[in-house]
C-alpha cells in the first residue's frame, strides 16, 4: 500500500536524525521510568493513563512503535485508524496532530524526550481506538441508572500488547468488532454514505414533485443516495420506481404506500449528513450494548423505535412493538433489572392524571370510580367511600387520595406487569388496547412502555416459573383478582435508550423519527 511505503521511509530516516539513534534510546528502562513516574505526559483520564501503565506491564516496558523491529505495528495502526470514518468513529479523536504528523513526514522527533512522549502517546491513541472498536465511543445517556459499571468485555491493553507480540496487529480490529448484526448493517451503510460525502460533485438533493415516477428526476437521485438503486441516470419502470419509494419509506418508518406525500417529501429531503450522523450515532450504542449482553439476556426498549427486542449473547430472542410516551409525556430512559413479573396488576394512577385528567370528570360525578373500576385510597392506604368525599374541594394542589384500579379486562396494565426500580415510576406491562400496536408512530402513553406480547416476555423471565404465564393465560381476565407476585429466575437487565438507527428483522436499516427532539446533527459551517 501507499501509506505503507511513505511510514516506512519516514521511519526509517527518523532513526538516525542528525545522526544520532535517538529511537534506538528507547529502552525498556527509559519507558519504565517515564511511565512508572508519569514523565513529559499530561493524561488527565486517569483511566486512560492506567490503561497505558498496564500496556507498557505486559510488554515488559519494551517500544511497541518507534524502533525498527516494530515499525509494521505504527504501520497497521495508522491503517485501522484510517478506517475510522467508514466504521463510524472519529479520526481526529485518537492523538490525531502527531497521527498526522507521521503520516505526512512533518514530525521530526529532536531528542529523547520527543521520541518518548510519541511512542506513549501512539500508545494511548492506540488504547483509545481499539477501545472504541470493542465498546463504542459513547455510552448511552440515561435518566437513571440502577446497575453498577459493567465490567469490560475486552482487556484491550492485555490484547494489543499480545496481538503485537504476536506480530499479528492487524488482526486485532477484527477480533475486537462485536459480532452482531446491527453493526455490520449499519457500518455498510456508514462506509456507503461517506463515499457518497466523499466525492468532489456531491450534491444535496431535494426532492419537490410528488409524482413518483420516471420524469421525477430528484427522486431518482435521492433513491441512489439512499442505496436503492445502482444508477440514477437509467430510466425504470414506474412499478419499480414505487417499489423503491415504498422499501424507502419503510427505511423512515412511514406508511409504505409508493405515495409522496409531505411526510415523505420531508423524511427525502432530511441531509444525508444528517442521516450519517444518526448512524454513527447508533453504531456506537450497540457497540456498547454488545459488550454489555455478552452473557445474559437484555431487555431493550428503544423509544424512537417504539419496538422491544430481547438480546442473548449477540442474538435476538424476542422482539416486539410497543407504546410510549407521547412527547409531552415521555418515557425516560433507563438501565434498571426486571426482579418480578406482576400478574393481575393494580394501576396506582399517577398523581398527575388523577390530578389533570381524573379529578375534573370526578367534580361532574364520582360514579366514574365505579365506571372504571377504580378504589379511592386515604393517606393511610385503606379504600374509602368515593361517594363521601368532596371532589369538588380537591385541586392539583391538593389531593390527599390515591385512586386505583383494580384488576379486571379494563385495567390500564392488563393481565401482567414486570417489575424493576424505575425513579420516573414507568414499567413494562400488558394493555387492553391491543389496536394501537397496528399504528405506525405508536408515541400514545403517559410515560409507560405497553407490550405487544407481555406473555412472550414473562416466559423469558419467569422461565422456571413461567406455568404461572399458562396459568394467566388460561384463566384470562379476572375481576377484583388479588395481584400475584412471582419472582424472576434470573433477574434481567432492562435498558431503555434512545437510538436513532436500527435494523428490522429482515435486515433493513431503519432510521426513527426524533420525536423529542433530543438531536441536532445540522452541519456546522
Amino acid at each position: 500500500m501507499i501509506i505503507n511505503n511513505k511510514i516506512k521511509n519516514i521511519f526509517i530516516a527518523a532513526f538516525c536524525f542528525y545522526s544520532n539513534c535517538l529511537y534506538a534510546q528507547l529502552n525498556a528502562e527509559t519507558i519504565r521510568n517515564a511511565v512508572s513516574q508519569d514523565l513529559y505526559f499530561s493524561f488527565t483520564d486517569s483511566k486512560q493513563w492506567k490503561q497505558i501503565q498496564q500496556f507498557y506491564d505486559k510488554q515488559n516496558y519494551k517500544p511497541a512503535w518507534l524502533n525498527k523491529d516494530n515499525l509494521v505495528n505504527t504501520n497497521t495502526f495508522l491503517n485501522d485508524l484510517s478506517t475510522s470514518t467508514v466504521i463510524g468513529l472519529r479520526e481526529k479523536d485518537y492523538e490525531y496532530t502527531l497521527m498526522q504528523s507521521l503520516k505526512n513526514g512533518a514530525n521530526q522527533l529532536k531528542s529523547l524526550k520527543d521520541s518518548l512522549q510519541a511512542e506513549i502517546q501512539i500508545t494511548a491513541a492506540a488504547l483509545h481506538f481499539y477501545n472504541d472498536i470493542g465498546f463504542g465511543n459513547t455510552t448511552p445517556s440515561l435518566n437513571y441508572k440502577g446497575i453498577a459499571e459493567m465490567p469490560l468485555c475486552f482487556d484491550v491493553p492485555m490484547l494489543l500488547s499480545e496481538y503485537i507480540r504476536k506480530k499479528n496487529l492487524s488482526a486485532l480490529k477484527g477480533f475486537l468488532t462485536p459480532d452482531l448484526s446491527e453493526i455490520n448493517l449499519l457500518q455498510k451503510n456508514i462506509a456507503w454514505y461517506n463515499k457518497l460525502l466523499g466525492k468532489g460533485n456531491f450534491k444535496e438533493i431535494i426532492v419537490v414533485s410528488d409524482k413518483a415516477n420516471s420524469t421525477n428526476n430528484s427522486l431518482l437521485n435521492k433513491l441512489f443516495q439512499f442505496g436503492l438503486v445502482e444508477d440514477s441516470t437509467i430510466i425504470l419502470p414506474d412499478s419499480i420506481i414505487i417499489k423503491k419509494v415504498k422499501q424507502a419509506q419503510k427505511q423512515f418508518g412511514l406508511l409504505a404506500d409508493g405515495k409522496l406525500r409531505s411526510t415523505t417529501l420531508e423524511a427525502f429531503n432530511v441531509p444525508i449528513y444528517e442521516r450519517l450522523q444518526a448512524l454513527n450515532f447508533s453504531i456506537n450504542y450497540y457497540r456498547w450494548l454488545s459488550c454489555f449482553s455478552q452473557n445474559k439476556s437484555v431487555i431493550v426498549v428503544n423509544i424512537p423505535a417504539a419496538y422491544l427486542k430481547v438480546y442473548n449473547k449477540n442474538k435476538i430472542m424476542l422482539e416486539m412493538r410497543v407504546i410510549v410516551g407521547k412527547k409531552s409525556t415521555p418515557t425516560p430512559t433507563l438501565l434498571s433489572t426486571v426482579k418480578e413479573v406482576v400478574l393481575y396488576p393494580y394501576w396506582h394512577v399517577p398523581y398527575s392524571i388523577a390530578t389533570k385528567e381524573l379529578l375534573p370528570k370526578l367534580k361532574r360525578s364520582a360514579s366514574l370510580i365505579d365506571a372504571g373500576n377504580y378504589q379511592v385510597l386515604n393517606r393511610s392506604g385503606k379504600i374509602i367511600e368515593p361517594y363521601s368525599v368532596n371532589w369538588k374541594s380537591l385541586s392539583t394542589k391538593y389531593f390527599p387520595y390515591t385512586i386505583r384500579q383494580s384488576t379486571g379486562c379494563d385495567n390500564a396494565l392488563g393481565l401482567l406487569k414486570l417489575n424493576f426500580n424505575s425513579p420516573g415510576g414507568v414499567y413494562l406491562h400488558d394493555t387492553p388496547n391491543k389496536n394501537f400496536f397496528s399504528f405506525n408512530k405508536r408515541f400514545l402513553s403517559h410515560g409507560c412502555m405497553r407490550m405487544e406480547n407481555p406473555t412472550a416476555l414473562g416466559h423469558l423471565v419467569l422461565k422456571n416459573n413461567s406455568i404461572a404465564i399458562d396459568t394467566l393465560t388460561q384463566k384470562g381476565c379476572l375481576l377484583n383478582q388479588a395481584p400475584i407476585f412471582v419472582r424472576a429466575t434470573d433477574a434481567m437487565p432492562v435498558l431503555v435508550w434512545y437510538n436513532p438507527a436500527g435494523v428490522d428483522a429482515a435486515g433493513n436499516v431503519l432510521f426513527f423519527e426524533d420525536v423529542y427532539g433530543k438531536f441536532n446533527w445540522r452541519k456546522k459551517d
